[in-house]
């Protein structure tokens, strides 16, 4: 005889199903809890930290990868003095170089021109003397009208003392170097001249005219040199021309080209 099993199942209860329930939003919630957490991690992924921030942390957690002076911390202060001071020191030196005559700082440029020439050889003091001239004549174009005497007089004194070194000097064992900043100087003088003049400054003639002067003396000896030698053709057609400039008083352009041509 065969048995026959009949199951019947019953309907959930109202507990049952409010437990089911639970569950079934306990997971939903779980579920979008973790799809937000996964978008919120990408997004955190794509925030880039501040450079200073990054900078900061490195120099906490990697202190010896730090500033030079990171293993001498009691020297920060010092090095911070010293850039100040540096700072201070370059507005100055520009402040200085940059004055005119009549303002408070200029005695200090005049006084640092002056004192180069503690390291300046015997040879070489024409040179840095009309270099001097030259600084004046550029502070005259900018000088107010009442400090235009005294830079008038500190120019002349510095023809004056060039002219003394040049009648000293002699082209042919003169050191081409030095000779040719005498030339430089000495064009640059007749260029700055011109230019202060036509601004109505008068310029006394006597001092530059004995520079001239001594210059064509240079240039009169350097011919006579060249004259006692036996010179190539080349040698001669650069004598005939240093003389046309010569008897033109180009003295300064004579010299340059004796000078290009050694």
């Amino acid at each position: 005889m065969k048995l026959k099993l009949h199951l019947h199942l019953r309907p959930a209860t109202s507990g049952a199903r409010s437990v089911i329930k639970r569950r079934i939003l306990r997971h939903n919630y779980m579920k979008l809890t973790e799809n937000e957490l996964i978008g919120k991690l990408k997004e955190l992924r794509q925030i880039q930290p501040q450079k200073s921030w990054v900078s900061l942390r490195k120099s906490q957690i990697l202190p010896q990868e730090s500033v030079g002076f990171s293993f001498f911390p009691y020297l920060r202060p010092a090095l911070a003095g010293f850039l100040a001071v540096f700072v201070l020191m370059g507005g100055l030196y520009l402040a200085v170089k940059n004055s005119v005559p009549g303002e408070a700082l200029y005695t200090l440029r005049k006084i640092a021109h002056e004192s180069e020439a503690f390291f300046v050889s015997e040879q070489e003091k024409p040179a840095f003397q009309l270099k001097l001239a030259n600084d004046r004549l550029e502070d005259l174009a900018k000088a107010s009208a009442k400090n235009l005497a005294p830079t008038i007089s500190e120019f002349q004194a510095n023809i004056a003392e060039a002219a003394k070194g040049l009648a000293k000097m002699d082209a042919t064992t003169s050191d081409p170097v030095v000779m040719k900043k005498i030339v430089e100087a000495t064009k640059k003088i007749e260029e700055n001249k011109q230019k202060v003049e036509s601004l109505g400054v008068v310029i006394d003639e006597s001092e530059t005219a004995e520079l001239n002067n001594i210059l064509g003396k240079i240039v009169e000896n350097l011919i006579k040199d060249l004259e006692e030698r036996i010179l190539t053709e080349e040698k001669a057609e650069i004598l005939s021309q240093i003389k046309e400039l010569f008897q033109a008083k180009n003295y300064s352009e004579a010299l340059e080209v004796y000078l290009l041509n050694q």
